[in-house]
């Protein structure tokens, strides 16, 4: 097999089990938003690795979703969830654990929509590629 294409469907599988957590906390109401949406940039982050995986894009070890962006424009790669809210969904993923720290507002719809937007993406990039 081709190791890219191998890379990609590894993050594809981590990003929907991080997807399936985002869902399953979506469901309750207890379950605090920052831990909510901690898996939808977890999921985004993955995702757009993947399809770097895909077409040979080189990226550094982050969780800067803004600068997967930029990586990707850079590479030819539109991806499909608007620069703004990657920016305020990116502190989710690590950011907002420390004390004294805000993270920016992002609704759980918003979030909802853009994991499921990446995922059906990574999809396409991953069935061109067969």
């Amino acid at each position: 097999m081709n190791p890219r294409r191998e890379e990609a469907e590894q993050l594809l599988a981590a990003a929907q089990r991080d997807r399936t957590g985002f869902r399953i906390l979506l469901r309750d109401a207890e379950s605090p938003v920052e831990i909510v949406l901690f898996h939808a940039q977890q999921a985004a982050e993955k995702l757009i690795k993947a399809v770097f995986s895909l077409n040979g894009v080189t990226y550094r070890r982050t969780h800067d979703l803004a600068e997967l962006n930029e990586l990707a424009a850079r590479n030819g790669i539109a991806v499909p969830i608007d620069r703004e809210l990657l920016v305020r969904l990116g502190p989710y993923g690590v950011e907002f654990r420390y004390l004294g720290v805000k993270a920016p507002k992002v609704s759980l719809e918003e979030a909802q929509t853009a994991v499921e937007t990446l995922l059906t993406w990574a999809r396409q990039h991953l069935e061109r590629q067969q």
